[in-house]
């Protein structure tokens, strides 16, 4: 099979979990990772486990039951790892094809044992895909500002809303090696933010950020795991939501962290705009540590956003 650095998939939802008519967050970045997989997959000739979500603003709703295409393209080459460009796009009638979101991927080849192996280097052969390459290179800068601002925080975080998932690993969106999706952890990301989010606001939500999840390391089918999400933020529309997974054998009392992420959330009013909620107010020391270094995330994640969000500032 000839190697590959581009491949577009397309997909559809019919049903889905959210009151709201359009699809979920956490789903468009399963798709992204699907995609992204096989653009990195086909690349490398090797098995993938996904490293890195970026960062991506929606900058228009997806409805369901609409055909929905998502191009993956090679940008970028490490030693073991394979940076990957996507974009999501949907048919208008009068507009034609409109992106409703973008993202960075990156992904690390490995053997059948799970070790990191060599990839062949990606070489652009264009301006434009020189400038893609270093412009992957400029957001691995950022991403270790956002881990180490993360990492810092505290395990006890505080009195805000917040709430904690905990499951087996059971699905099916598995790796060949039979470790479990990126795209799979994402979604449980998104439902954990957006539960978080409803039960503060008391309103249906959805995502207009999300992505800049860090993998630690992958899950294994028959894991016992938790998810804990935690508000540490708001604008007058937003909300910024804390996640952390963690994974291991179900009789493990401290299971490892997997990943995190920091969705933004906010409450569609029905007429294309979000809602006004109301502000989260920090109490103890801890809220206003926890707020400082959220505004601190929030205003990295802003430097390597691809385009702004039409329904929330960036406050």
């Amino acid at each position: 099979m000839a190697r590959r650095s581009t491949i577009e998939l397309t997909f559809r939802e019919v049903k889905g979990t959210s009151k709201e008519t359009t699809v979920a967050g956490g789903v468009i970045v399963d798709w992204i990772d699907k995609t992204a997989y096989a653009c990195a997959a086909s690349w490398t000739r090797t098995a993938c486990v996904t490293s890195y979500v970026g960062n991506m603003h929606f900058t228009k709703p997806v409805p369901r039951d609409t055909p929905v295409s998502v191009q993956a393209r090679v940008v970028h080459t490490g030693r073991t790892s394979v940076h990957i460009q996507t974009r999501v796009l949907i048919q208008h009638a009068e507009e034609g094809w409109l992106v409703c979101t973008e993202c960075y991927m990156i992904y690390v080849a490995v053997d059948e044992d799970g070790e990191a192996v060599p990839v062949p280097p990606f070489e652009p052969s264009s301006e434009l895909e020189r400038r893609r390459s270093v412009d992957a290179t400029q957001r691995m800068v950022f991403r270790r500002q956002v881990e180490e601002t993360i990492s810092s925080m505290p395990e006890d975080m505080g009195t805000s809303e917040e709430l904690t998932l905990r499951f087996l690993a059971e699905t099916e969106e598995k790796y060949p090696d039979g470790k479990i999706r990126g795209g799979a952890v994402m979604k449980w990301i998104d439902l954990a933010a957006e539960i978080c989010a409803e039960r503060y606001s008391g309103c249906d939500v959805a995502a207009v950020l999300t992505g800049g999840v860090r993998f630690y390391r992958p899950i294994t089918t028959g894991d016992l795991v938790e998810v804990d999400a935690r508000l540490v933020l708001t604008g007058s529309k937003s909300m910024h939501v804390l996640v952390r997974v963690r994974a291991g054998a179900r009789w493990e009392k401290h299971p490892e962290v997997v990943a995190y992420g920091l969705p933004v959330m906010v409450a569609p009013d029905g007429a294309g705009a979000a809602r006004h909620i109301t502000s989260w107010q920090p109490i103890t020391d801890e809220d206003h540590a926890i707020a400082e270094k959220a505004r601190r995330l929030r205003d990295l994640r802003n430097a390597t956003l691809l385009s702004p969000s039409p329904l929330i500032s960036a406050g």
